[in-house]
């Protein structure tokens, strides 16, 4: 195989954004560009929802009130065990940006951090001049986006490993990366997928017989990031060894819908394929080595687990656009006065549009038992005042509702909680053979578990655990016996 994907030589390192940067003019690239960037900061301004984000900002609240969060004070099960707050950077962001200026600061960060990653995903597209083929590669992208950029740290994590592909490339200075190893590792637990990156394109290049001095220096400064952020923070060293804690528990995040693979009846999924093809025909014009060995890592995670499909998107993008042909005659280097204004009057868009778009509210819980915690509430039977087995994700819910009050009894954060508890949680997730068992020997006086649930129909009719309340999605049924039901 020969070497066609070379890295930007070293002439454009200190203008990592090429002619596409505002402030080089605006040429036709450099729009369209901006216009990636506007879909980007509409996909990031969504209505806030996300599960795991509602424990990060309980959590970011928790640091902002009683200091740096060191031990579990969400959970009733788990309440006082050591924890590893692995985004604590990312936790205290929000929690800091909440105290200050509330929920829509959130939503303007992550509008703007969603913006940033269409733009940086438009730059990776930079090896094909041809505008139109980079549309072409961009729409599938934004079509993931649209359903995976949501506002988790990993939103954050995809922006620091797009720079870190950028920088690979030839754009940017390797020395950068240390900054980004250490905001990285102290934002989301996905951090060593940066340094799987690089050292994949050095093995390529040593089989293509290339230079791969770029790949070294960018492993190099950027390992020095994560080793500095890994001992400059609140966990210490432990944060380091986080990664490997959660693999660990392999068996129970088969369980968890994002570990799972696709199943591509989702449109994201689809886009995802539509990307693949293209992957396919660019890969059968022109290849190498040093693209192909990253290509094949990341593609066969996606494959493995959905959560690792934007990432694989962001590896994909420069090798579509290497090797599909150039569609049209619109080449993005192409400038002009009416692109120059163009590119002008949309960056000025670009600022206001974030707050053309925010608006209260900023947190959407209709899939969480709101109503039913209220009558909960009401009728004495509230989480603080009586133990509840619920699902993983309503305990996300509850970590916000209740703070450090320790009401939960189980959530997603699944490498702090015993092994007993999760599989304790995961036969009454699926209504299996000990469910008894477990409704017996657990400490919790109330059962809130979405209608339809086999353990709701089970703990009712089988049980014969009473019945508080219940509509179309939830119920709550009460231990036989406990009086204040």
């Amino acid at each position: 195989m020969t070497t066609t994907l070379a890295p930007v030589g070293p002439d454009n390192e200190s203008a990592p954004l090429g002619d596409e940067s505002p402030t080089s003019g605006f040429s036709l690239g450099g729009v369209v560009g901006l216009v990636m960037a506007m879909v980007g900061v509409m996909i990031g301004s969504q209505v806030l929802s996300d599960n795991s984000f509602l424990t990060h900002l309980a959590t970011g609240r928790q640091m902002i009130s009683d200091g740096f969060v060191q031990n579990d004070v969400f959970t009733w099960t788990s309440q006082g065990r050591d924890l590893v707050v692995q985004s604590w950077l990312a936790s205290l962001l929000y929690g800091a940006i909440d105290s200050a200026v509330g929920l829509a600061g959130i939503r303007l960060l992550m509008a703007a951090t969603a913006g940033t990653l269409a733009w940086i995903s438009w730059l990776l597209s930079a090896r094909s001049e041809s505008v139109i083929t980079r549309v072409v590669i961009m729409v599938p992208v934004l079509m993931i986006g649209g359903v995976m950029w949501t506002e988790r740290p990993l939103l954050i994590a995809l922006v620091l490993f797009g720079i870190t592909i950028l920088v690979a490339d030839g754009r940017g200075r390797p020395g950068a990366l240390t900054l980004v190893g250490v905001v990285w590792i102290g934002v989301h637990g996905s951090w060593p997928l940066g340094v799987v990156l690089l050292v994949a394109r050095w093995i390529g290049g040593r089989l293509d017989r290339v230079d791969t001095s770029r790949e070294f220096e960018a492993f190099k400064w950027l390992s020095a990031g994560f080793v500095l952020g890994g001992v400059l923070n609140p966990h210490g060293p432990a944060l380091l060894f986080f990664p490997v804690r959660l693999l660990g528990r392999r068996e129970t995040l088969s369980h968890v819908a994002e570990w799972k693979s696709p199943s591509f009846d989702a449109l994201y999924a689809q886009a995802f394929l539509v990307l693949l093809l293209l992957i396919v025909v660019a890969v059968a014009r022109r290849s190498s080595w040093r693209t192909l060995v990253p290509l094949l890592i990341f593609v066969a995670a996606a494959l493995v687990s959905r959560r690792n499909i934007p990432l694989a998107t962001l590896v994909m993008i420069p090798v579509a656009a290497a090797g599909l042909p150039a569609l049209g005659r619109l080449e993005a280097s192409k400038a002009s006065t009416a692109t120059r204004l163009t590119g002008r009057a949309l960056l000025g868009l670009l600022v206001l549009f974030p707050l053309l778009l925010i608006g209260a509210p900023h947190l959407d819980l209709d899939r969480y038992p709101v109503e039913a915690v209220n009558r909960m509430e009401f009728a004495g039977l509230s989480p603080d005042e009586v133990r509840v087995v619920h699902p993983d994700y309503v305990g996300n819910y509850l970590d916000l509702r209740f703070g450090d009050a320790g009401v939960t009894w189980i959530d997603d954060r699944y490498e702090l909680h015993d092994q007993s508890l999760i599989s304790d949680y995961l036969v009454l997730l699926d209504g299996l053979q000990g469910w008894r068992e477990v409704l017996e020997t657990t400490e919790g006086d109330v059962l809130l578990w979405r209608t339809d649930a086999p353990i709701t129909v089970l703990a009712s009719e089988v049980a014969d655990w009473n019945l508080f309340w219940s509509d179309e999605d939830w119920t709550v049924l009460c231990r036989p016996g406990l009086e204040s039901c």
